[in-house]
């Protein structure tokens, strides 16, 4: 019984896809003459391994190969007993079924006392050479250290963690890569036309990028493919064989969320589960080409290296959708994704991902809003200016200063009342941020400031821990400084018989003092007060007479 992948496999070093570095490296070494005596291929399954080391046994004991070249001839008696797999001198062996150090003894030393009787080279081509036993190894290291002249050793792993150093350090390594998309399709269409078979383009990318970069798995589904229909086949025939592709809805998503649609976003979400879809997949192929669109916007060459090419259809919609989405939007993208995948839910499959798709157009809403309110504010700020000048604390000025620019309250200090008014306003900031920190910075009692750092007491050891973790600090200090004004860095205290006023630190009168602030604000309630003055409370802005 024939199988695409044997009848298709190929015959020289043209015919192999990928692996250029390793091809041009080998065909210098046959056609110069310097050949090393041991070559270690370690990569992938299924990405020519065991078929560029045929390829190499043809070329060297080719009988029509002339000097100074390295294709092999695929006529004369050796090639032609190299691919049937019946010459003598050319010895494949299963490491996975011969470990023990017996089996080297038989099969690879003793052979190897023998010079070739038909060819050049007696070549060993050990598969999976990493299942061979420690005494294994121990046996083959020797012979191949100081091997005759007339024998080559290829080894060949899909593990080369589970290689010895000594072995490793003895042969000429190559590491082989996945295969591209493209060169997959090339192959898949080249098949196509010698069995004379009508197979849409968007069915063989289809079969390229569920490969993985796999050509044996690739030629394998095609296979399954024809059996379909001995008409023309297209994506509706192909799903009838494999489970329907996402990459199509994966892009409709990212545009969904690209234009912060989240009716959209959820919709096609739904009609996907309804379809039967696996949404753990569709997650993973999201995350895939997230993270395809995050590496091309930071370099295009890496993403093809990566072998994250697509496919020429699927590259012309990714095109597109590069222009609307940012690289820092991208990498959120990815960190809500990866989020929405480790979730365990099984009442609702398409939760986590729901959840992740809210997340992420609330989160430009919130963006937007917030500018709006700086744009509203702005025209009543210019109202008043004619009377009054601003000092660094304006609010608007506050949100684009440069870090370095604010002032250090090293001189001046600020008592505790003076900071427990603007406290509250401080815990509605961070809680945006980091909802569970507010609930812990509710439990602590704030001090006063001294030489600019703010004192703050904590009952507890745990909460004390956590402030001081380097990432939560820096969310903390960058914080007080969009509060204060001012450059502020602050020192954790315990002290195990702190009382903390719940009525200062309660999360709902936190929220009432800061609501009832923008309130007057918002309603131009003056009350002795004019909006200046009610904005100047509010931001902590100064008038400069």
């Amino acid at each position: 019984m024939s199988t695409l992948y044997r009848d298709y496999r190929p015959n020289n070093f043209a015919e192999v896809l990928g692996q250029k570095h390793i091809k041009v490296t080998l065909q210098n070494e046959i056609s110069t003459g310097h050949l090393a005596q041991s070559f270690l291929f370690c990569g992938p399954r299924a990405v020519g391994k065991t078929t560029l080391a045929r390829i190499l046994a043809k070329s060297i004991n080719c009988l029509n190969r002339k000097e100074g070249e390295s294709e092999p001839c695929n006529e004369c008696a050796n090639c032609k007993a190299i691919k049937a797999g019946t010459h003598l001198d050319v010895i494949e062996i299963d490491a996975a079924s011969n470990t023990g150090v017996d089996n080297v003894r038989d099969n690879i030393i003793s052979f190897s006392r023998l010079a070739p009787s038909q060819a050049k080279y007696k070549v060993f081509i050990i598969d999976e050479v990493h299942m061979l036993s420690t005494s294994a190894f121990n046996a083959l290291l020797k012979i191949i250290e100081e091997p005759p002249q007339y024998i080559l050793f290829i080894l060949c792993t899909t593990e080369i963690h589970k290689v010895p150093q000594t072995i490793i350090s003895r042969c000429e390594r190559f590491d082989f890569k996945r295969i591209g998309i493209s060169d997959i399709v090339t192959k898949l269409r080249l098949i196509t036309t010698k069995e004379n078979k009508e197979v849409d383009q968007e069915v063989l990318e289809a079969i390229a990028r569920r490969s993985g970069g796999h050509l044996r798995d690739a030629e394998s589904l095609l296979g399954q493919i024809f059996a379909l229909s001995d008409n023309r086949i297209g994506l509706k025939e192909a799903e009838l064989l494999m489970p329907h592709y996402n990459n199509n809805e994966v892009i409709d998503l990212l545009n969904f969320l690209a234009l912060k649609d989240a009716a959209g976003a959820l919709t096609l979400i739904n009609n996907l589960a309804d379809a039967g879809v696996n949404i753990k997949n569709f997650i993973a192929e999201l995350i895939f080409i997230t993270r395809k669109l995050a590496i091309m916007k930071i370099s295009p060459q890496l993403a093809d290296n990566l072998g994250l090419n697509l496919g020429e259809s699927m590259e012309l919609k990714v095109l597109e959708l590069l222009k609307k989405i940012s690289a820092q939007d991208l990498l959120y993208f990815i960190k809500i994704f990866l989020t929405a995948y480790d979730a365990k839910n099984q009442l609702i499959l398409q939760l986590p991902l729901e959840l992740a798709v809210i997340e992420i157009c609330n989160e430009a809403e919130e963006i937007a809003t917030t500018k709006t309110l700086d744009t509203n504010l702005k025209p009543e700020l210019n109202k008043e200016k004619q009377g009054a000048s601003f000092s660094k604390t304006d609010f608007s000025q506050k949100k684009n200063e440069p870090e370095q620019d604010k002032p250090i309250l090293s001189q001046i200090d600020m008592n505790c009342s003076s900071v427990l008014e603007k406290w509250p306003e401080f815990l509605i900031k961070i809680k945006k941020h980091n909802h569970s920190l507010s609930f812990v910075l509710q439990n602590c009692q704030p001090g006063e400031i001294k030489n600019g750092k703010l004192h703050l007491l904590f009952k507890y050891k745990f909460h004390q821990d956590r402030v001081n973790d380097a990432g939560i600090k820096k969310l903390i200090e960058d914080t007080l400084n969009e509060v204060f004004a001012c450059r502020l860095t602050f020192i954790s205290e315990l002290n195990e018989n702190l009382s903390i006023d719940t009525k200062i630190n309660s999360e709902e009168t936190t929220e009432n003092i800061l609501t009832e602030k923008m309130d007057k604000i918002e309603k131009g309630e003056k009350n002795n007060d004019s909006l200046m003055t009610n904005l100047l409370n509010t931001f902590g802005g100064e008038v400069i007479s």
